[in-house]
């Protein structure tokens, strides 16, 4: 498989807006993104083994994904565009924003570095994937906050379907090399265009303080914690986290 094959959806015209999504998460979730982001060319890249891209052995580790996500976008003619990621997406957005030449960067839910404990965990959640773990009942308690959970009981199930959003192969490989990436502080302290780090006051999959973390070496830094939402912002907080899209798109 060529990594720069990626599937890509595309809609509308103007200046580019790339959607970058988490691990794991469906690509459809933020192909939705493209009528509340009218006016502007959206771009959703398809990763190694979600959507309408195909898996390859060994094609998820960080820096081959960055590398066909380059590849990719300039081969669309995709020039200074506006990168917004999630959770993991937020990562690899803050990672690549200098090799794109990114217009601002936008991190829902991200982080651009993991402690040891973190690490580990993912390593954990890994080996139990390989075992054969359903780890499904665990997500909606990690990605949604509480009162969001009491009102809409329902959006249990919607988050319990992102484990399906990749083969099990596909997760395991994932999770292993996010538990070895490097910290981007030295990255992120080298760009010089705005960073908008949105975060739920409650999310249990990330918190607020790795939103913190990249605002303190971001040189235009905006902190934007939203208050008894958790990790699934656009779920929890779709209106307020698309204007603050939006807002970005103007910067």
């Amino acid at each position: 498989m060529n990594l720069a094959d990626l599937h890509v959806f595309e809609a509308g015209t103007g200046d580019p807006v790339v959607l970058l999504h988490g691990l794991p998460s469906p690509p459809a979730d933020l192909e939705a993104l493209a009528e509340d982001l009218r006016g502007h060319r959206v771009l959703v890249p398809h990763l190694p083994g979600y959507g309408h891209t195909p898996h390859a052995p060994g094609s998820q580790g960080v820096d081959a994904v960055e590398a066909a996500l380059i590849e990719a976008l300039s081969l669309r003619n995709v020039e200074r565009p506006l990168l917004v990621g999630y959770s993991m997406g937020a990562f690899r957005a803050l990672s690549m924003a200098g090799a794109v030449r990114a217009r601002a960067v936008v991190c829902l839910a991200g982080f651009c570095d993991i402690s040891a404990n973190e690490r580990a965990s993912f390593r954990g959640f890994a080996e139990a994937l390989r075992a054969g773990a359903d780890l499904r009942a665990m997500l909606p308690g990690r990605n949604i906050g509480a009162k969001h959970r009491a009102a809409r009981p329902a959006d249990d199930h919607v988050v319990e379907a992102w484990i399906d959003a990749a083969p099990r192969d596909v997760l395991i490989e994932e999770l292993e090399d996010l538990a070895a990436a490097p910290a981007l502080q030295p990255r992120i302290a080298l760009l010089d265009c705005p960073i908008v780090a949105r975060t739920g006051e409650v999310d249990a999959a990330v918190g607020p303080s790795h939103a913190r973390a990249i605002v303190e070496v971001a040189r235009h830094g905006t902190l934007e914690i939203v208050p008894d939402v958790g990790h699934a912002l656009l779920l929890e907080d779709r209106e307020g986290t698309v204007a603050s899209i939006r807002r970005a798109c103007g910067a």
